[in-house]
């Protein structure tokens, strides 16, 4: 066990990217936590909703019955709630009589849970399931999942920001100019029946890593889709979420229903665009882990503000507001004021830090 720790822990430090790191943190931990199948996902922490899925093993049926059946009305709340009563690693199957019906049906009787939080907020979800005829999990494989619990929330976090800066380093960064978007229509089953070529481009880079979905959507579409039509015509007229591509590009996704046909069914038409900065800004002030008071004197630092300054419109003495701007300077990996804005500035934070967190 000591050695598999070991191991993790190093994976999660090595600056990997997240699809890869949550390759490796799955397969280093394999050996003393033993699954036939996974899915690793990362969340929107604003929302708690998922964003990108990591799987081996998983068929397509399978996914389907998740986002259809279980994700929407069980498996996304259960992730969220039970963290918030001390318990991260828990099973499903003891919470929700439908998951445990629904993996049973295909083949599984066991099955562990893991979810990953920084400041209350849910970060990334990591499910993973035995066969029939596996033995259930033992209280050290479960000790084993907690005490590496804050080292993958920290590696994901980690992961997040290299993840952005590749995307900038090969141009992805997008701004006000440049988010075209693309339109993807599903039928009354929820069938793709149109897809234009950006809106393709911008599925492909979506596109979940291990899972060979026939229609090739995202998990997460499909989750909206099901999303929207669970919830009546006459309260929510569409549905949004953000996800994060592979690139490192995050993106913004509306769905919504068409007038019904003839025969009373509706179309849903979902618009795919690259977010523009202030539609995911306090994702990416969070990318460093600084704290609600932290990003807020951070703002104030971009803006000019001096720490008397500060200091009076907070309420704060201005030692406390230099140990805040230290603390965050220490997190991004800077030292001082000047420091601290151009790092800020160039890594495309300076619009976003104004705005609430």
């Amino acid at each position: 066990m000591e050695a598999v720790y070991r191991s993790v822990r190093r994976a999660c430090y090595a600056g990997f990217d997240s699809v890869t790191l949550r390759r490796e943190v799955a397969a280093r931990v394999a050996p003393a936590v033993p699954y036939d199948k996974y899915a690793f996902s990362t969340c929107d922490p604003d929302t708690g909703l998922m964003t990108h899925t990591v799987a081996d093993g998983v068929t397509s049926d399978l996914a389907r019955a998740y986002v259809e059946r279980l994700y929407p009305y069980h498996c996304a709340c259960l992730t969220m709630d039970v963290p918030r009563t001390g318990v991260a690693v828990f099973s499903m199957l003891d919470l929700s009589p439908p998951t445990r019906d629904v993996l049973a049906a295909h083949g599984f009787d066991e099955q562990l849970q893991v979810s990953l939080t920084a400041e209350g907020r849910l970060v990334g979800t990591w499910c993973m399931m035995r066969a029939d005829d596996a033995p259930p999990p033992r209280d050290a494989e479960r000790a084993l999942l907690r005490r590496l619990i804050p080292h993958v929330t920290r590696g994901l976090q980690a992961a997040a920001r290299v993840d952005h800066g590749l995307a900038a380093a090969r141009g992805g960064a997008i701004d006000d100019a440049d988010h075209a978007p693309g339109i993807l229509v599903l039928d009354a089953r929820d069938r793709p029946t149109t897809r234009t070529p950006l809106a393709a481009a911008w599925l492909d880079d979506l596109a979940d890593v291990g899972l060979d979905m026939p229609d090739g959507l995202p998990l997460a579409v499909h989750a909206l889709v099901v999303r929207l039509r669970a919830v009546r015509a006459d309260v929510a007229a569409d549905a949004h979420v953000r996800l994060r591509g592979r690139s490192g590009r995050w993106y913004v996704l509306r769905a919504s229903l068409a007038e019904p046909d003839a025969y009373g069914e509706c179309a849903i038409v979902v618009v795919v665009r690259p977010a523009v900065p202030r539609e995911v800004a306090t994702l990416l002030t969070r990318l460093y882990g600084l704290s609600t008071r932290e990003r807020e004197i951070a703002a104030a630092v971009a803006r000019g503000e001096s720490t008397k300054e500060i200091a009076a419109a907070l309420g704060l003495s201005p030692h406390t507001v230099l140990e805040h701007i230290d603390r965050a300077c220490g997190k991004i990996g800077v030292h001082g004021r000047k420091a601290l804005i151009a790092k800020l500035f160039f890594d495309g934070y300076h619009p976003l830090l104004g705005q609430s967190a």
